[in-house]
């Protein structure tokens, strides 16, 4: 009876630390959602672990990037990160790619407003979105080397609700919902700074599903656009890509190809376009989307 009285005394005294040793040592979770996986790592004191979230989704869980079966994703995730022993961490979760929509936004003569958000709302542009800024959750990041630009990344407010739904189910803690094209470009940023000004990036991101390619210039980025998992429907897409931008940019002269995906696309790439690629080494993180999500300054 006393050993029983003595455990059940050590277990609320773990209970009443665990809020205290949360504090002292914050250990957080990195989230990359699409429609057809959850993959993840924890991040302990700033530093990465190994990527231990890895999970294909069945057909229609979420479509294009909107939670469809709340409670079994929920479920499912409660799972995993108990299983990892995660389930007290802070969730840093970049949403699906495909939910969401980006412009970059010129204040041009104005100055930047502190509340650009609300500014953008009250001024309502055509910014050609499928859905109107008032039903829109709104980020707006400051573009590193670009006085007077934002990137202005949207989506559907449904989106964000049903994704904050299914993490208050799991019995999360969630810390942050961000938007994985900003979270690539900061991920990005150090190489973006190493380039000389004027010249023209395209960085293609291989996955065994659809990847996409972005364009940048001077960390601006220019368009983005999907890239067939298909070997030679991908050839085709980048050189369509690297047409358009020369067409558009045509006193442009210096064109960067860099790669983040598995090392051996690059070889066949760089054969198809017989162009030098340049592989972005992401690790110790699992993407380049995890990298920028753990940015302390991407964090509103």
């Amino acid at each position: 009876m006393q050993a029983l009285q003595v455990s059940e005394l050590i277990e609320d005294l773990r209970e009443r630390l665990k809020p205290l040793k949360s504090r002292m040592f914050p250990q957080q979770v990195l989230l990359e959602l699409s429609d057809t996986a959850l993959v993840g790592q924890p991040l302990l004191n700033g530093l990465p672990g190994t990527a231990c979230i890895d999970v294909p989704l069945p057909s229609l869980t979420i479509k294009a990037g909107m939670p469809i079966e709340i409670e079994p994703l929920a479920d499912l995730l409660g799972d995993l990160l108990v299983r990892e022993n995660l389930i007290d961490a802070y969730v840093l979760a970049a949403l699906p790619q495909v939910a969401v929509d980006w412009r970059v936004i010129d204040w041009a003569a104005h100055s930047v407003p502190v509340d650009g958000a609300e500014e953008l709302r009250r001024l309502n542009p055509d910014l050609g979105l499928p859905y109107s800024l008032e039903d829109a959750a709104i980020d707006l990041r400051p573009l590193a080397g670009a006085p007077g630009k934002q990137l202005l990344a949207t989506t559907r407010r449904e989106v964000v609700e049903g994704w904050i739904a299914v993490f208050h189910q799991a019995g999360t803690n969630l810390d942050r919902l961000a938007c994985p094209q900003t979270c690539r470009l900061a991920g990005l940023h150090g190489e973006l700074d190493a380039i000389p000004p004027g010249t023209l990036v395209l960085l293609l991101t291989v996955r065994p599903e659809m990847g996409q390619v972005m364009a940048v210039r001077d960390g601006v980025p220019l368009f983005e656009w999907p890239l067939p998992a298909e070997a030679n429907a991908k050839v085709a897409t980048v050189e369509r890509c690297l047409g358009f931008l020369r067409r558009e940019f045509p006193g442009v002269r210096n064109v960067r190809l860099l790669l983040e995906g598995e090392q051996d696309e690059q070889e066949i790439l760089e054969s198809a376009l017989e162009q030098p690629i340049q592989h972005i080494q992401c690790a110790p993180y699992a993407s380049l989307v995890m990298q920028g999500l753990a940015i302390p300054e991407l964090k509103p």
